[in-house]
């Protein structure tokens, strides 16, 4: 409070001495509609409709006034940003009203120090992006369908190729599939295994169907 006290007197000595004399707060004065006081240790404090609450403390009643582009302010801030373990702009900003402490332009001050705080921008920083490449010519090519394709494969998934006496047999399949680079046709075969023989196998009854694919 002493610390609070002297940064008070060099940043609001006018109005404290016109509060000590009685006399009404400049009308050019920053916090004249805060309507300040001074409480019974000197402390400018802020006014309000506040008085007769019964489960209010006093620091949320009447909050210490602390201006805000002094290195107090900051401090203040960044021990409560410390405080609510490195939480957003409004917990930061909710914990120091409740601490008892208004500070003048207080959401600008967290908005920067929290925009400037490493752990911050480690916790919440964006993810970096690649850029994509170009298109290659096949795909912005008009052509008719399945002129240019690219090849891909699934599965796999189990199912039943014959059924005996005592149950059945199972097996697994996947699938080749072929899409067309102009347009979003899709092609898709059935093959037994992941070998170089189903797949040929596989891409003649394309071609035999589609034809021939460059």
């Amino acid at each position: 409070m002493f610390v609070i006290s002297q940064v008070q007197q060099e940043t609001y000595r006018k109005e404290i001495e016109n509060l000590k004399c009685g006399k009404p707060i400049p009308i050019d004065s920053k916090i004249l509609r805060l309507d300040p006081f001074l409480d019974t240790s000197g402390i400018l404090c802020v006014g309000g409709r506040l008085k007769y609450s019964s489960k209010m403390l006093l620091g949320e009643k009447n909050p210490v006034l602390v201006p805000g582009k002094h290195h107090i302010a900051k401090l203040i801030v960044l021990h409560f940003h410390e405080l609510v373990r490195l939480q957003g702009r409004h917990l930061t900003d909710g914990v120091i009203r409740a601490a008892g402490y208004w500070i003048t332009s207080c959401k600008r001050l967290v908005y920067s120090l929290i925009s400037s705080c490493v752990k911050c921008r480690r916790l919440r920083g964006a993810f970096v992006s690649q850029n994509m490449t170009d298109l290659p010519e096949e795909r912005l090519t008009s052509c008719p369908p399945f002129t240019y394709v690219g090849v891909d494969c699934f599965g796999p998934w189990d199912i039943v190729t014959r059924r005996t006496r005592g149950g059945s047999a199972n097996s697994k399949r996947w699938a080749v599939l072929f899409g067309s680079l102009s347009c979003r046709g899709v092609h898709i075969e059935v093959i037994e295994e992941m070998s170089t023989s189903p797949f040929i196998n596989a891409l003649r009854r394309f071609i035999s169907i589609r034809g021939h694919v460059k």
